[in-house]
């Protein structure tokens, strides 16, 4: 299961939710026909997406079975999954949750840490790196998930290869 969103509350009398969106673009969760909601992955219902739309800055959504404001509201701040299978990805895609935790490595430099999350900055993804433990500096490295930097990556090995160029060291912050 991905977690792609979180109810975030209600939108008129009828059922309908409103929904925070982890998808790019936000809208991009209404292509998925089925959402599993719950607490956790353990306790969680699978609802038939009958409508999903953008209205103004917030995605709203009718689900099956949701049809009065009180249902709606018992969904308030549960999480949204989907299944994996439901997601395509393509050979040169990565999902976000499959390359946190993934060890870092540059080839001058050796290992630089693990990917402890993901951002966005406009024209590409960046990595958050975390240096590990016993490193002689302890801090992040901010990479971009660029085809110029970002060399192999082997999921099952859970490890990025990297070449980083001279100047990256200005996307190091060390930790006081």
């Amino acid at each position: 299961m991905l977690e792609v969103g979180q109810v975030t509350g209600t939108h008129g009398l009828n059922g309908v939710i409103q929904v925070y969106s982890h998808t790019r673009p936000a809208i991009g969760i209404a292509g998925y026909s089925y959402w599993w909601i719950g607490k956790n992955t353990h306790a969680c219902r699978r609802f038939h997406v009958v409508r999903c739309w953008q209205h103004g800055k917030r995605i709203l959504a009718c689900l099956s079975g949701i049809d009065t404001v009180e249902d709606a509201e018992a969904l308030r701040g549960w999480k949204i999954w989907v299944s994996r299978e439901d997601v395509p990805v393509d050979n040169d895609e990565y999902l976000w949750c499959d390359l946190i935790g993934c060890s870092v490595a540059d080839a001058k430099r050796g290992l630089l840490g693990k990917v402890v999350r993901l951002e966005e900055y406009g024209a590409q993804d960046i990595l958050i790196v975390r240096t590990p433990p016993d490193a002689g500096e302890q801090g992040e490295w901010m990479i971009p998930f660029t085809q110029q930097i970002i060399g192999k990556v082997d999921l099952s090995a859970k490890r990025i290869e990297v070449c980083l160029p001279p100047g990256m060291e200005a996307c190091f912050t060390s930790r006081y």
